[in-house]
């Protein structure tokens, strides 16, 4: 069976745009445990499994989903200076 990309991505827009209308900002300073951090990178890691997985499997369209959430998730840590990595340079053209 093949992906459609075209449907997929329309699902994930809406359900973003659903999220996005519901969120609500919790009040600052938040408390962070390490162990919530953790379980964040955790997440991103079996996201990266999970695309390795329908890469061999021959789903490439979800690949690129799986590993996006992934991305999405460090780029998040990132951004609240929760984590320090750095893309590798190839990935910044």
């Amino acid at each position: 069976m093949t992906e459609d990309a075209k449907e997929r991505s329309r699902r994930y827009v809406a359900a973003v745009e659903t999220a996005l209308s519901g969120l609500k900002p919790i009040t600052m300073p938040a408390i962070i445990a390490r162990r919530d951090v953790e379980r964040l990178v955790e997440v991103a890691k079996r996201y990266l499994s999970d695309s390795k997985y329908y890469t061999e499997t021959g789903k490439d369209v979800t690949s690129l989903a799986s590993i996006s959430y992934a991305e999405g998730l460090l780029d998040a840590l990132r951004l609240l200076k929760l984590g320090e990595f750095s893309w590798p340079q190839e990935l910044k053209a």
